[in-house]
């Protein structure tokens, strides 16, 4: 007598085995490091995981260590694959946090790390390969060439910069996007990673809605809208405060971040102070631009924060988070404000608006500027809105709903077990 797997109710059927892809994995940090860890522990919910990562040289982490320390600890494995040392010594600039030509690291380390995942495919079988951070649509992935069914994303990619604002990042940051723009659109076609990862992935999951309208027609008739924001731990709740009104700004101080838009919205707030927390190569600009516009004494530049101070100031200190990014594909700062109650404003563009912040139409520099100072002052006067972000149980609920819709095996939490590391660096 044969069982109709299709038939055989959720509770009792077995586990899957995934191969989760995360360039980067750290716990409690943020950025896509934490993303990594965060959607690790999300599908080591649903199945029996090995998370294939890259070691951050110079920050040892025992990822096995904090697994022990998560309730779906007997379900995870770790292995770690690194760049040779020579070439990681040439390109990295000695920057763990921004290193150089990261893109072109991220692109030797896939090539380097399908031989690994195709040996542990063939030990393992596994029913699923998910490719986690890093997850570019116009880079690609060597998920499809492993074998098992693909599951890419959430993919960011497709989130264009509003052209009227541009010119106001000056000739090298302009110049950027313009290349950009065109490298993604002839990348996405001609990239072999870029090209398989969307037409033969199984389910694409997108950070947004523009990415998801971006995607080629072959990949986006199986993508489903799914930020990777997902909150691992709830920070504490806003508190009563007093004193001058405060904007906070979160994020490398970059061309496309949009800081000096928060600067010069802040100029048209004269009740108003700015804290910037972050570091970067346009720092030093945009203190120029905040002395020129007469803020010196209302800007303040705190410099790279840890993230538990990040969440002080947010609770305790800001009365908005400004995040006027071009072309953000989520945002987990976002994703953190909202969810202690902080009111965000953002840019109509990408992922913050659908993470529940404020989006402002961008236009010209100048009507751009007037909005963003005009929600600013809107958003402090509203009723604080419940946050509508997903936990680490609320995306596991969503997530195993949409594997099963589109044919995928999910499964049950299994018996507890010890995970493992195992590192395999390429000499150097």
């Amino acid at each position: 007598m044969t069982v109709d797997a299709a038939a055989t109710p959720p509770s009792v059927r077995p586990p899957p085995r995934i191969l989760a892809i995360a360039y980067t994995c750290v716990p409690g940090a943020g950025s896509e490091p934490g993303v990594g860890w965060t959607w690790a522990r999300i599908l080591a919910g649903i199945g029996d995981v090995v998370v294939l990562t890259r070691p951050i040289r110079g920050f040892p982490v025992d990822l096995a260590g904090a697994a022990r320390e998560m309730p779906e600890g007997d379900r995870i494995r770790f292995v770690e694959i690194d760049l040779p040392a020579w070439f990681t010594r040439v390109v990295d600039g000695g920057n763990a946090r921004a290193p150089r030509l990261q893109r072109l690291q991220y692109l030797a380390w896939l090539i380097i790390a399908l031989r690994a995942a195709r040996r542990l495919h063939r030990r393992s079988r596994f029913d699923l390969v998910w490719h986690l951070t890093f997850a570019n649509a116009w880079l690609g992935s060597f998920g499809p060439w492993v074998g098992p069914p693909f599951v890419f994303g959430p993919v960011g990619g497709g989130v264009t910069p509003p052209w009227r604002i541009v010119p106001s990042l000056g000739v090298r940051g302009a110049a950027f996007e313009i290349v950009r723009v065109i490298v993604r659109e002839l990348s996405v076609h001609l990239n072999p990673l870029a090209r398989r990862s969307v037409r033969h992935s199984d389910l694409i999951l997108t950070q947004n809605e523009d990415t998801q309208r971006w995607l080629p027609r072959e990949g986006g008739r199986h993508a489903v809208v799914f930020p990777n924001a997902v909150l691992e731990v709830t920070p504490e709740e806003r508190r009563p405060r007093s004193g001058p009104p405060t904007a906070l700004f979160v994020g490398r101080l970059i061309s496309w971040k949009g800081v000096h838009l928060a600067i010069r919205a802040i100029a048209r707030l004269p009740e108003w102070r700015l804290l910037i927390a972050g570091d970067g190569r346009e720092e030093s600009a945009l203190r120029r631009l905040a002395v020129d516009l007469g803020l010196a004494d209302r800007v303040q530049f705190l410099g790279w924060l840890e993230r538990d101070e990040v969440f002080r100031l947010m609770s305790e200190e800001a009365d908005a988070l400004i995040f006027p990014s071009l072309h953000d594909e989520a945002g987990m700062v976002v994703a953190e404000a909202r969810a202690i109650g902080l009111p965000v404003v953002c840019l109509d563009r990408g992922g913050p608006p659908s993470l529940g912040g404020h989006g402002v139409e961008p236009a010209g520099l100048e009507t751009t500027v007037d909005r963003l100072a005009s929600a600013v002052e809107e958003v402090r006067r509203q009723p604080p809105e419940p946050s509508d972000v997903r936990d680490i149980p609320a995306a596991r609920t969503a997530l195993v709903r949409i594997l099963r819709t589109a044919g995928l095996p999910a499964g049950e939490v299994a018996a507890r077990e010890r995970p493992v590391v195992e590192a395999h660096r390429d000499p150097g």
